[in-house]
């Protein structure tokens, strides 16, 4: 996939794109991928060459919200229970690793958001519930 050469402002557009790019597997380039890394920065209003830890932590942090999301997604959509195990085994190296970055976040001074509540009552997205037995 070829990226244009004057990437997109609007965020949304931005992330269409970037969701388009991350799943190509014919031409996909480094170095384009990072352009399209830094240009999702930039429209959050962050220097991905000038970044602070707390808006590194910050950017790993919903990273991590974002696939943790996907993955519960993925268990509840999963076709039988070895599925769902592998996802279960996924999702749990997954929270380990989001407890870590919490662990270094505290441990380089930046202010822990753990325990803070978003607009829509999920706690950090630790709230959310996976729908079947396990």
């Amino acid at each position: 996939m070829k990226l244009p050469e004057q990437l997109p402002t609007d965020p949304e557009e931005l992330e269409r794109l970037y969701q388009a790019y991350a799943h190509t597997e014919a031409d996909f380039d480094d170095a384009e991928f990072q352009r399209l890394m830094d240009a999702r920065l930039a429209v959050w209003g962050v220097d991905p060459h000038q970044m602070t830890a707390d808006q590194i932590f910050g950017a790993m942090s919903e990273s991590m919200n974002s696939m943790l999301v996907n993955l519960y997604a993925a268990q509840n959509e999963a076709p039988d229970d070895e599925a769902v195990q592998q996802v279960n085994e996924i999702i749990k190296m997954a929270e380990e690793l989001r407890q870590h970055i919490a662990v270094a976040r505290r441990d380089a001074g930046v202010k822990d958001d753990a325990g803070v509540k978003d607009d829509a009552g999920v706690k950090n997205n630790a709230d959310v519930k996976d729908d079947r037995a396990t």
